[in-house]
């Protein structure tokens, strides 16, 4: 049975990603490997002394590629919820303090319920600091610092077919925004259902392409229809060889050589920070960013119009157009706050998915069953219409 799980490397690396990538048990397969990413640990800044602010945000070169100084200017995501489904967040990192909201350990009901705040790896708080790290003095900056995290915590050893609804519940409760930063390494049933829901209820689901050499082929949630799925790019803005690349990448970002949150400090206080040399589960986060921006910025924009502002206003890279490997660019999020696009409405340019159960009674269910009669009518009446034509034709005259 395909479970959902994080393993990473043993200490000092925290998380895993393309260049180190341990396998568990059989029993203990994971679902978040391919886009999980590989972290060395640096330790505190603060450790031989105050870390300032420059000497932090310094570190991340993709707050200048991005240009995120500029478009916090115009909007730095506040009010917006941004779920993030994975290993839990630490609310009580200095650098993510009052923008983590009361989440859920999955499955609802845990005897270990703690909100979601506890993380075993490190993975999802390094994902949350991406997002939504506060800034200012000592502290990262993360591309939507208004914004605030609705963290989903997903223990190990959970059956895959948990992810789909853990997505429901994330929308049930609150979220604007999903960040996937993992992938099933089959297609469990259930997510493209909770995607369909998460759509139909205006949220823009995110998710990572994956990583090489684990991930040869897009999986779900990143190759389900509609979801925003995001590629990784190195410091020079070109494809980065690790990333896994496929029809299903929508949009790309920075994925190398990212400065993170780390889950705790050497000696186990709350704080820290970490490095990772490669992975797109760094690069899913600042798209999930980059939407919590458009959707303060224009708070009653579809989600649709958010996706499809995000991907016409991307800096188009490789084949013109739409190709495997940037999807339709590199991510822009000054151009996504504030070029002209005009409306989709609720078109999602990129599909929908394919309905994976029986369409319900009432409501659009009913569609196709008042098709069927109304061809059933229209069949009825061309049928009368002939045999009158005949019977009218027999009873005229004949001429000559």
């Amino acid at each position: 049975m395909m479970l959902i799980g994080f393993t990473w490397p043993d200490p000092p690396l925290r998380m895993k990603g393309t260049s180190v990538h341990k396998r568990s048990t059989p029993g203990r397969r994971l679902v978040a490997g391919a886009c999980s990413v590989l972290v060395a640990v640096l330790g505190s800044l603060g450790a031989a002394g105050p870390a300032r602010a420059d000497d932090v945000q310094s570190k991340q070169w993709y707050l200048t590629a991005l240009h995120a100084k500029e478009a916090q200017k115009i909007s730095t995501g506040k009010g917006v919820v941004v779920a993030v489904i994975d290993t839990g967040v630490r609310a009580d990192h200095p650098d993510l303090a009052a923008q983590v909201l009361p989440g859920v350990n999955w499955p609802p009901g845990s005897a270990t319920e703690d909100k979601g705040w506890n993380d075993a790896t490190g993975h999802g708080t390094a994902v949350a600091g991406i997002i939504a790290g506060r800034g200012g003095r000592d502290h990262l900056l993360g591309l939507a610092p208004g914004a605030k995290i609705l963290p989903v915590e997903m223990a190990e050893a959970l059956p895959a077919v948990t992810i789909g609804p853990a997505i429901t519940w994330a929308v049930d409760h609150g979220a604007k925004v999903i960040n996937l930063s993992v992938v099933a390494e089959s297609d469990p049933p259930g997510i493209v259902d909770a995607v369909q829901y998460a759509l139909a209820h205006d949220v823009v689901v995110v998710a990572s392409a994956g990583n090489l050499p684990l991930d040869t082929a897009v999986h779900e949630p990143g190759s389900v229809p509609g979801v925003l799925t995001v590629s990784g790019l190195d410091e020079h803005g070109t494809f980065w060889t690790g990333s896994t690349s496929g029809p299903e990448v929508a949009i790309s970002a920075p994925a190398v050589n990212i400065f993170l949150i780390s889950n705790h400090q050497p000696d186990g206080s709350p704080g820290g920070y970490a490095r990772t040399p490669g992975g797109t589960s760094a690069a899913a986060p600042m798209v999930a960013a980059a939407a919590a921006l458009v959707r303060a910025k224009y708070p009653t924009m579809s989600a649709p119009d958010v996706i499809n502002r995000l991907i016409r206003t991307a800096d188009d890279a490789g084949p013109s157009g739409r190709d495997p490997r940037y999807g339709f660019g590199r991510l822009d999020i000054v151009r996504a706050l504030t070029a002209d696009v005009p409306s989709v409405g609720q078109l999602n340019p990129l599909g929908a998915p394919a309905a994976s159960t029986p369409p319900q009674a009432g409501g659009a269910g009913k569609l196709p069953l008042v098709l069927a009669a109304a061809l059933a009518g229209l069949l009825l009446v061309i049928a009368v219409v002939v045999i009158l034509a005949v019977v009218l034709g027999r009873r005229r005259p004949r001429s000559g």
